[in-house]
C-alpha cells in the first residue's frame, strides 16, 4: 500500500507546479531520468541535523515535467515561488523566494537515471532540507 503525499509536500508541489510554467532552456525528452514509480525520502533539517525521513512515492510518465517532477518539494516555511532556474541533463538548480522566510536555493543532482539527492539552503540558517529520490519500479496503474 502507497503513503499518500501529505498536505505540506502536496501544497509545495501545486506551488512549484505553477511556477513551472516559466519557460526552460532544455528539451523535456534531454533530462537524465527514468519514468516509473520513484520512492522519495524528505528530511527536514534543524540545527544541522536531519530529521525522520518522509516517505512519498510518486509516479514518473515519459516526458514528464522535470521541475513539476523533482522539483516539488520546498522548506516547510510557507508559501515559495521558485526563480532563477537552472537546467541541465542531470540537475535542476532554482531560488525559492517564500513568505515571511529567508531567501533560499534549491538543487538536486542526478548520479544516475535512478538516483537523485538534492537539498534546500535559506540564507542565515544553512540547510533546512534534504531530499532523496530512488527509482523503485515500474508504474502498473494510474493510481501508482
Amino acid at each position: 500500500m502507497m503513503k499518500r503525499l501529505s498536505p505540506r509536500f502536496a501544497a509545495a508541489a501545486c506551488v512549484l507546479a505553477m511556477t513551472a510554467a516559466a519557460p526552460l532552456r532544455a528539451d523535456p525528452g534531454d533530462f537524465g531520468a527514468m519514468p516509473g514509480l520513484w520512492k522519495i525520502l524528505v528530511r527536514h533539517v534543524t540545527n544541522g541535523k536531519a530529521g525522520a525521513p518522509e516517505v512519498h512515492w510518486h509516479c514518473v510518465d515519459e516526458g514528464a515535467d522535470p521541475w513539476a517532477t523533482f522539483a516539488a518539494w520546498t522548506p516547510a516555511v510557507g508559501e515559495c515561488s521558485a526563480t532563477d532556474q537552472q537546467r541541465r541533463s542531470t540537475s535542476l538548480a532554482w531560488k525559492l523566494t517564500c513568505k515571511g522566510a529567508s531567501p533560499a536555493s534549491a538543487h538536486v543532482d542526478f548520479d544516475s537515471a535512478k538516483h537523485y539527492t538534492g537539498s534546500v539552503t535559506m540564507e542565515g540558517r544553512g540547510e533546512v532540507t534534504q531530499v532523496e529520490g530512488a527509482r523503485y519500479a515500474a508504474c502498473t496503474s494510474p493510481q501508482d
